[in-house]
């Protein structure tokens, strides 16, 4: 059995254990493992843009923020019920994905990476500009009500870690297929012999426009998620931190293993609060120094993991 397979076979197994061992938790850590799950959905779309096509971006922050703005915003003016916010994050974070990548995949490298990083700047302050304010808050954002909890033997907290687990698996089910059939084929292809992928006919303007939008998509879903979980969106939220933060969890994670994604998950969600405890003057160094040791670490650990 390849360490491939292998590791696709285990990934449902890591978040059915979460989720058994996050059950019988207080409140406050099933919402942390819930926060976990859902960061662990949004490195899995970094590992199909990078991994699969070989487009770097730095932006895909703001594409977990059109997800969670979308939900948001459907929940705040009572347009959709909570369940259905998701899928309605996922499709429209996905058509901003393809409408974004169709021009942007044209160009390549540091080209791609400084368009996308453009685009999680600008982004938040659209969504402060005084002209959406009815629509997304304005600076202050939106505070939305808990959500419904409609079995009632589970708590709120309960009722979110089951619903993160339910989409981080159909997820991580859905990104595994993808990359078993054509598209993987395909991107595969354009990401190790783009020249030759080309020659033979691929329309890499085509599948790369494809992989951005999936990835788009999937980044909204965990966009959407965190927005149930918080019950508040605010632009400040999705700053251009998130965006490297989520293109360090690929370094830490590996570009191909989806079991990596939620180590890269526990380290994004859980050591911003352990350096805040180590020194609260210095928490922004201890977090940068951990996740710049990382970036060094991690890809050495993945290439003994290879080799040995």
């Amino acid at each position: 059995m390849s360490m491939d397979t292998l590791d696709k076979r285990i990934a449902p197994v890591i978040i059915l254990l979460i989720v058994i061992l996050a059950m019988g938790a207080h409140g406050y850590w099933a919402y942390r493992v819930a926060t976990l799950l859902v960061f662990a959905i949004a490195v899995r779309s970094m590992q199909l843009l990078v991994g699969a096509s070989g487009q770097v971006s730095l932006g895909h922050g703001a594409f977990f923020a059109i997800g969670a703005y979308t939900a948001g915003i459907l929940s705040f003016h009572g347009w959709a019920p909570g369940l259905a916010t998701v899928p309605v994050a996922a499709l429209v974070a996905g058509t901003a994905g393809l409408l974004f990548g169709m021009p942007a995949v044209r160009l390549a490298g540091p080209y791609l990476a400084l368009t996308t990083f453009a685009l999680a700047i600008a982004l938040p302050q659209v969504l402060k500009h005084p002209a959406l304010d009815a629509w997304t808050g304005g600076v202050s954002g939106l505070s939305l009500d808990p959500p419904r909890v409609p079995v009632e033997f589970l708590s709120e907290a309960q009722w979110l870690l089951l619903l993160a687990a339910l989409w981080c698996l159909l997820v991580f089910v859905m990104v595994g297929r993808l990359l078993r059939g054509p598209c993987g084929l395909a991107w595969f292809s354009l990401r190790d012999h783009p020249i030759a992928a080309a020659a033979i006919g691929a329309d890499v303007a085509k599948w790369k426009s494809a992989a951005f939008a999936v990835s788009a998509a999937i980044a909204g879903v965990a966009g959407a998620l965190n927005t149930a979980i918080v019950s508040f969106v605010s632009p400040d939220s999705f700053n251009v931190f998130l965006s490297l933060s989520l293109l360090v969890g690929v370094a830490l994670a590996g570009p191909r293993y989806a079991s990596g994604s939620f180590v890269a998950a526990a380290f994004l969600v859980f050591i911003p609060d352990l350096a805040e405890q180590l020194s609260r003057e210095w928490t922004g160094v201890v977090y940068g120094s951990a996740m710049l040791a990382s970036v060094y670490i991690v890809p050495i650990m993945h290439r003994l993991r290879k080799h040995g």
